[in-house]
């Protein structure tokens, strides 16, 4: 293993040691029916590990980070995953689009919305917007049936599409995707349509305003309350009547 790839992982993971909280750990096990191990450590201190170890060992090159992501993941700890993910945050930059395979792995690997939202809301997201090309395998998760990542897939479009340049990028592609999503009957993809509704919502609520009501009706409630947070109060009562006439 490379020297400073050893060096920053056994960083984070004796901080990570140090700072656990049994109750914390217990409580966050059950919350999130966990079949990792926890060490109780919350997110704003992982995050704060993580950006140390970088200051010390950094930069990293686009190898070293990928090494100490799987380095971090391979674990079966909670706090040393989310320690991955932060860590691909952050490098984000030097990552590529062939890096889904690398998200791919993670993501079918991580069986809860901590891992998952972390993972695609922020790094794939942000690879999207950077890497075109990354668009294939974010539309390709989407598709797939298993919950989370298909949930993967809708929350990788939540950063684009909350820039100004990506939202005319990747607008006419979400809700392509979306279209066929909004029946699907489970809370965590419902939800996420919302929120990346939602996200889009804040700059271009005319364009989120015109294609979510004429859907309304078979849409979930979840995502529609989403949808409408960031449009006017006429707009909002306007959709949520249509989905109340579509339900009633």
């Amino acid at each position: 293993m490379d020297a400073v790839v050893a060096a920053l992982v056994e960083e984070v993971t004796a901080g990570l040691r140090a700072a656990g909280d049994p109750g914390t750990a217990e409580w966050a096990k059950r919350y999130l029916k966990s079949d990792l191990r926890h060490y109780g450590v919350r997110m704003p201190v992982v995050r704060d590990l993580v950006a140390g170890a970088l200051r010390v060992h950094g930069p990293l090159g686009r190898a070293q980070v990928v090494s100490c992501a799987r380095e971090l993941w391979r674990p079966e700890v909670h706090e040393s995953r989310i320690a991955a993910g932060v860590l691909l945050e952050r490098r984000v930059r030097v990552l590529v689009a062939e890096d889904t395979a690398l998200l791919e792995e993670l993501l079918r690997d991580s069986r809860t919305w901590a891992l998952v939202d972390l993972l695609a809301g922020s790094v794939a997201g942000r690879l999207l917007l950077r890497c075109p090309g990354a668009l294939d395998a974010c539309r390709g998760w989407a598709a797939e049936e298993e919950q989370w990542i298909r949930r993967s897939g809708v929350l990788s479009f939540l950063v684009p599409l909350g820039d100004r340049d990506g939202f005319g990028r990747y607008w006419p592609v979400f809700t392509e995707v979306a279209d066929p999503l909004l029946e699907d009957p489970r809370f965590f993809v419902r939800k996420a349509l919302g929120w990346v509704l939602r996200q889009a919502g804040g700059k271009h609520p005319d364009e989120v305003y015109a294609w979510i009501l004429p859907r309304a009706g078979r849409s979930s409630g979840v995502t529609v309350r989403e949808a409408v947070r960031r449009l006017d109060a006429v707009r909002r009562e306007e959709v949520l009547e249509a989905y109340r006439h579509g339900r009633g």
